[in-house]
Parts: structure tokens; sequence; C-alpha cells
């Protein structure tokens, strides 16, 4: 079983035209984020899979490490997961594959971006770094390091293809939120809405509409996804 046929239609996007692609090749999280539809994916509808036999413990998938991309597609490492529980050594090996094909994007992303700086290597040109900042607030829904630590370590990323992720979009103070990305500086930002009915602390329509006007000034690649027109119903 690959990474990309479990996954809900909704949560993909596309980019360039294409959609994205996924790369299991490390799996499960800590972080037990409220709203995280991977973690309940893995602890009910593919509790009997031997990749989620311990739950949704991180550890490597070797089995997809044998993977290989279609020039032109964007791959998202680690979606069922967080890859910043991979190991240094997991991860210099996943960043040689990843420069063996040099004509895939590939992603990470991960709401512990300092790790980024902690495992201290030189990254392939074709590698996206990125994080979640759903909100600029800390609603206590996940265990990871709150949103303003995760902007501060995405500031201070010296890497020339950063990501970001706007989901689920929580209510957010406008002028912090366009400061904190203008600063971050990112290539590519995707929006998107709680699509799962996890009751979180959403923003109204104008704001989010607000802050979606102002990025295409500013950022190269705005994503909305699938979904997040919803609010604007509400």
């Amino acid at each position: 079983m690959t990474g990309d046929t479990v996954q809900p239609r909704s949560r993909m996007f596309h980019v360039g035209g294409r959609p994205m692609r996924t790369w299991n090749c490390h799996v499960g999280c800590f972080f037990e984020c409220t709203y995280c539809n991977a973690r309940r994916l893995a602890t009910t509808r593919l509790k009997h899979s031997p990749r989620y036999k311990d739950g949704f413990s991180p550890h490597m998938v070797r089995e997809e490490f044998g993977r290989r991309f279609k020039p032109g597609d964007f791959v998202f490492v680690g979606y069922m997961g967080d890859i910043c529980f991979a190991s240094r050594p997991i991860i210099i090996d996943i960043c040689r594959i990843i420069q063996e094909q040099s004509a895939v994007n590939f992603l990470f992303c991960s709401k512990n971006p300092s790790i980024y700086g902690h495992w201290n290597l030189h990254w392939p040109e074709n590698i996206y770094l990125g994080s979640t900042i759903e909100t600029n607030r800390d609603y206590k829904l996940t265990r990871a390091p709150a949103p303003f630590y995760r902007y501060l370590a995405m500031r201070a990323l010296d890497h020339p293809k950063k990501f970001l992720s706007i989901e689920p979009i929580c209510d957010f103070d406008l002028d912090v939120m366009l400061s904190w990305i203008t600063e971050i500086n990112p290539q590519i930002i995707e929006v998107g809405a709680d699509n799962y009915h996890n009751g979180l602390p959403e923003p109204p329509w104008d704001k989010v509409n607000h802050l979606l006007s102002s990025l295409r000034e500013c950022i190269p690649t705005v994503i909305e996804k699938v979904g997040l027109h919803r609010l604007a119903r509400q």
C-alpha cells in the first residue's frame, strides 16, 4: 500500500496544474493535534495495515524508499506524520534519494521547523522546507511548538525554497500574520479550512479574503484549498 492510495481527496492540492503526490517513507507523530486526520486514519481505517500496527508511533517505512516519481511532480514527504520525528541518518538517506530525482520537487513540512537547523544538512536544490502555521494565536490544539516559535524558526531558516501551510486556518490577527509571512518569505503558501468538522475557532470570511488578497501581492504562489470557501457561507 502506498501513501497516495489512502489520502482524502480534499486534502490534496495542485502545484503548476498537477496534483500533489505523497511519499510516506516515514510516518507517525507525537504532537497529537486535535484536528489530525492522518492520526485518525492510522488508528481506525488503516489500523490493520502493518505500517500502523503500533498506531501513530513515528517510524521509517523502508519499502517506500524504492519509489520514484515523474519529472515535474511535487511530492509531500511523510504526509502521514511529521518528518521532524525522523532521525538524522534517515533524513540523509531520504535526501540522497531526493537528490537523485532532480526533476522532481519534494516538500518537508513540519510543526517543528527548528529541526531543519538541528539536522545541519546541505539540502538538495529540489526540496522545499516548510511548516504549518494555522494562526498567530496559541489555541493549545497541539503538543507541537506554539505558532510563534514556528514563525521564529522559519524566519531564521536560510533556504531558497520555503513553503507555508495555513491549514486548518484558525482565527488570527491579520496584521501579525501578514508580518510573520512577509518575514518568512515563502515561495508557496497553501490556505485551507477544517474539512473534518473538528469545531475549530475559525475566522470570518472577510478576514480570510483580506489575507488572501494581501498574500497574492507578495507571494509567488498562493493556493486556496478545496473547502476553503465554506467559510464564506457561514
